[in-house]
């Protein structure tokens, strides 16, 4: 297996991707869903972060993330995974392993990294075809952002630059 590394620094922001193991769909219901985001809300609370977006989808979430000082974006996806797997215990034990046990990070290099990966996270549900414009879709961090008044209530129905898309160098 290859040595992986991650070169985190303090207030890195990481584009953040898990993927559950096998790819099962066991992210489908409400309920899976409001318990991973339980989980990412218990995980800051003890682990100062911040949180700028997020999108659960049926086998992978998609999170963007700044770092502390103390903590880098591996600790938070492990204290993560930790964390939603004792709220998953709790509703009986579970056969195997939920996550697949690496994840996909990304570190923003500036304003415009920052801006793709937002649209990206939000657009994912359509992108997908769980929905057909962005706002129909209640597991992301989009409608957080509607009201600031980053994003209007109608964007999401087409696709945005995204990362890997025109103008990634």
């Amino acid at each position: 297996m290859p040595g992986y590394r991650r070169h985190f620094q303090d207030a890195d922001v990481v584009f953040v991707t898990l993927v559950t193991n096998s790819r099962r769909r066991w992210l489908s219901s409400d309920r899976s869903k409001a318990m991973v985001l339980e989980a990412m809300r218990e995980t800051k609370r003890h682990h100062p972060f911040k949180h700028f977006a997020h999108v659960i989808l049926d086998d992978h979430i998609h999170w963007l993330l700044q770092v502390g000082d103390q903590l880098t974006a591996s600790d938070i996806v492990a204290k993560f995974k930790l964390n939603h797997f004792y709220r998953w215990q709790s509703f009986g034990p579970s056969n195997g392993t939920l996550w697949q046990p690496r994840f996909y990070d990304h570190i923003i290099r500036n304003e415009r990294d920052f801006r793709r990966h937002m649209d990206y996270i939000h657009y994912n549900p359509v992108k997908h075809g769980y929905v057909s414009i962005a706002r129909q879709w209640r597991w992301s961090s989009f409608h957080t952002w509607v009201e600031r008044g980053k994003y209007s209530h109608c964007w999401g129905t087409k696709e945005p630059d995204g990362p890997g898309q025109a103008g990634e160098p």
